[in-house]
């Protein structure tokens, strides 16, 4: 990467420089020393680089006016509230990734030269209106040769130079905040990071496709849930292949009478905890426009871009912390709460530890119907980065697909009792562990490791021997390495002594001519023996040292 900037990034910075300026947010145009990239006469009007509020709704409109990647990465961090606090969490999330489509001759040149087939042999019919077009890019309709109708997803042309380039400048741009402007709020470095790994997944059709066929799989025999199969003749990185489901989506349910509401929101969300709680692999972004209503009541899953998997420790860690709910057992709930994250540096475990106690300890005998999972998660997010204690970015991942969901349920049903529902899924999930078939396996398990240690015990002790022996031998030449640094120590420290006494001598016997008679050799013989007594001790000490370098 080069140091300066290209001529098409410097345009993109003078852009993002107006925008903010624009915005009222000139004050983080003038910290992050941009100021220079405005005309000269927006730079003279100091009263628009004070310092001002941050405020959500300013954030969202920037996004907005920025487009491209930008709607991006706004878009992801909505997903992030372990990032950035909860409140601009909420406003990004009103972000519309609608751009204009691009041309269908473009589009059919792609999935020709990636299909490698003429679009005649490819499909009975294609509709050259685009349904649906976002800035990755476009769906068409299509008909397969035997009828089969499907959803052609084509990548928009040049988008990967596109996204390479604004992710180049995006980490320009967090190094100039990071360096300019210190906060202990974000990480602008770690954004974009998580931004680049995303939009990388995002761009090959091919993991959003294996991602599809896996919850085709899950729900293949399900009676509420419907997920589109992908047809893989007719798939690559740039173009994805599946079948077209119809159906209304969730954002015109106010059609619906209140008893079809609850049914609708009762399947999402069992299918959201089934997910979670019996496959570890679940929809990240279950937002009202990823969901279809067919005519026989079937739930459709759209949208497969963004998902989450659980480890299994980090799914016992996740069902732990939803039974202790259920209990209103505020100390398994800390314990649970405690074991997502991963401490840093910095991090004050018993500090954290007594924050997640006093904001849990208000769950204490709380009835289940006035418990506020979405609550509760974003307190623990926001606890979690202030105690700067990292978190796996598939629970956060969890986490806001649980707030998004609680929202959507909240406003189709009041009532609704979000834990109640998780209920039967965490129950479950207790029994199992505790069934002979589990118990067994944990048995086995365990007793496996025993085998597996015992039987390395005398590989690792022959090891250990050695070691040991190696470390003795190392020892024993340290040790006669320092007897002998030792010895040149004192000889040295002679050294030093004989020639300090040899100088004091011949000082001393200077220092004395004048009290003495002088001899017949013009000297007094208190001196000349002093002198005499100098060049001895000088002399030895010349014969000492050519005796040790012939050595």
């Amino acid at each position: 990467m080069s140091f300066w900037p290209s001529i098409d990034e410097r345009r993109r910075i003078r852009f993002i420089s107006h925008i903010l300026f624009d915005n009222q947010l000139g004050y983080f145009v003038d910290r992050f020393r941009l100021r220079g990239s405005l005309p000269f006469h927006k730079r003279i009007k100091t009263e628009h680089f004070k310092e001002d509020r941050l405020a959500p709704q300013r954030v969202l409109k920037v996004f907005e006016e920025l487009d491209g990647s930008f709607i991006k990465l706004g878009q992801l961090l909505s997903l992030r509230p372990d990032l950035i606090p909860a409140e601009y969490c909420e406003e990004l999330s009103k972000l519309q990734d609608k751009v204009t489509p691009f041309s269908s001759l473009k589009a059919i040149e792609i999935i020709e030269s990636e299909l490698k087939k003429p679009l005649k042999e490819l499909f009975r019919e294609f509709d050259d209106k685009p349904i649906a077009a976002a800035s990755m890019g476009q769906v068409h309709l299509a008909k397969l040769k035997d009828g089969t109708q499907v959803a052609v997803k084509v990548q928009r042309p040049g988008i990967n130079d596109t996204i390479a380039s604004d992710i180049k400048l995006l980490h320009r741009i967090a190094r100039i905040i990071q360096k300019r402007y210190s906060s202990n709020i974000i990480d602008p470095e770690e954004i974009v990071t998580e931004f680049e790994r995303y939009t990388h997944s995002e761009l090959n059709y091919l993991k959003e496709a294996h991602n599809i066929d896996l919850f085709y799989e899950h729900f293949s025999k399900s009676q509420t849930i419907i997920v589109p199969k992908v047809y893989w003749n007719y798939t690559t990185g740039k173009v994805l292949t599946m079948e077209y489901i119809d159906g209304k989506k969730l954002t015109d349910m106010s059609k619906f009478t209140p008893a079809a509401k609850k049914k609708i929101i009762d399947k999402i969300i069992n299918a959201e905890f089934e997910q979670i709680f019996m496959h570890g692999f679940f929809h990240a972004d279950p937002h009202p426009g990823n969901f279809l209503i067919k005519k026989n009541g079937k739930i459709a899953l759209l949208d497969f871009g963004i998902v989450g998997r659980l480890d299994p420790v980090l799914k016992e860690n996740v069902a732990d912390m939803f039974m202790a709910m259920i209990r209103a057992d505020v100390d398994a709930m800390v314990d649970a709460a405690s074991r997502l994250g991963v401490s840093t540096e910095g991090t004050d475990n018993t500090k954290l530890k007594q924050d997640i106690y006093e904001h849990l300890s208000s769950y204490y005998n709380t009835p289940l119907d006035k418990i506020k999972v979405s609550v509760l998660l974003n307190n623990l997010l926001r606890m979690f980065r202030q105690n700067r204690l990292r978190v796996s970015p598939n629970f956060v991942l969890l986490a806001k697909a649980t707030i998004t969901l609680e929202s959507i349920a909240t406003k189709l049903d009041p009532r609704l009792n979000f834990v109640e529902i998780a209920k039967p899924f965490v129950t479950r999930i207790a029994r199992e562990r505790m069934s002979p078939r589990k118990i067994a396996e944990r048995a086995k398990n365990k007793i496996s490791a025993l085998v597996d240690f015992t039987a390395a015990i005398p590989q690792k002790t022959n090891a250990f021997i050695t070691e040991l022996h190696d470390t003795g031998q190392d020892l024993r030449r340290i040790d006669a390495d320092i007897s002998s640094l030792t010895t040149e120590i004192d000889k040295s420290s002679n050294r030093i002594t004989l020639g300090f006494l040899a100088g004091t001598l011949f000082i001393a016997s200077t220092i004395l001519l004048p009290f003495q008679k002088p001899t017949e050799y013009g000297l007094p013989w208190l001196t000349i023996l002093g002198y005499l007594t100098a060049l001895l001790v000088l002399f030895a000490l010349f014969i000492s040292m050519l005796r040790e370098k012939k050595i």
